[in-house]
């Protein structure tokens, strides 16, 4: 995955994680990794994006379980791109 595409989609990644959870550690790791890969900082990136990716690691099975949950296909869809945008920057 190429990094404008990948900055195509985090507006949408942050979103769906700000649907689900105010966690305030949450909110500054969205927050940061948006300044991260716009300011091509990709040390901080690969931070950044092992946080979230270990958040959607405990949080994915309570949310595809929460009956209230209702955007349950974006949540699989944000993981699948951090984990492939990631894996990618293992490759840089």
């Amino acid at each position: 995955m190429l990094k404008k595409e990948f900055m195509l989609e985090l507006n949408g990644i942050i979103g769906t994680i700000h649907t689900y959870t105010r966690n305030p550690f949450m909110v500054g790791y969205t927050k940061e990794l948006k300044r991260a890969v716009e300011g091509n900082d990709y040390e901080m990136m690969q931070i950044v994006l092992d946080k979230v990716i270990d958040w959607y690691n405990q949080e994915m099975d309570k949310i595809v379980t929460d009956d209230f949950v209702i955007n349950k296909s974006y949540h699989e869809k944000a993981y699948g791109i951090l984990r492939a945008y990631r894996s990618e920057l293992q490759t840089v």
